[in-house]
């Protein structure tokens, strides 16, 4: 049986914005989205994205599947953090694509796979997906993807890139 590969929202928007949604489909095959964060990302009109992400939907690589019973265990987390959380610990050896620090750390406390945005983008480049990461970090920034000059420096430096603006 295949490893599921569960997405808050937060990686989806930002890829899918910044061009490069298609990543997760050549990382992972299929991505799983619950019904809660389908609603997240797709709900609020026609932010940047929206029409990438219904499009991987339309395609079959984007599933959306029902919030668990046990989202609730997550209650300081908003709903598509909890619900992606509750869809992965249902599944042994699943992966959670998530950028909530707090998130993060409740999935990996759960023993979860967590990547985030960064860590997406590094696969990619070791995978020789994408040729360098600083292009698709300088579409995020325009964006607003948001991350710490220090996360930014070790990213580059992990992915052997030069750390210098």
């Amino acid at each position: 049986m295949a490893r599921l590969v569960a997405a808050d929202a937060s990686p989806l928007i930002a890829l899918a914005a910044s061009g490069a949604l298609g990543l997760l489909h050549a990382l992972f095959d299929t991505v799983t989205i619950t019904r809660l964060v389908k609603d997240e990302v797709t709900g609020r009109g026609e932010r940047p994205g929206t029409s990438e992400i219904e499009a991987a939907m339309r395609a079959g690589w984007l599933r959306v599947a029902p919030a668990p019973p046990g989202t609730w265990r997550f209650a300081e987390l908003d709903a598509g953090e909890a619900s992606t959380i509750a869809l992965a610990a249902e599944h042994e050896g699943a992966l959670v694509l998530m950028d909530d620090a707090l998130g993060r750390a409740q999935a990996a406390a759960l023993g979860l796979e967590v990547l985030d945005v960064a860590g997406l983008l590094l696969a990619a480049k070791r995978t020789a997906l994408i040729d360098a990461v600083r292009p698709i970090l300088a579409r995020l920034t325009r964006r607003g993807f948001t991350m710490p000059e220090e996360a930014r420096r070790e990213l580059l430096r992990d992915a052997g890139e030069s750390t210098n603006a």
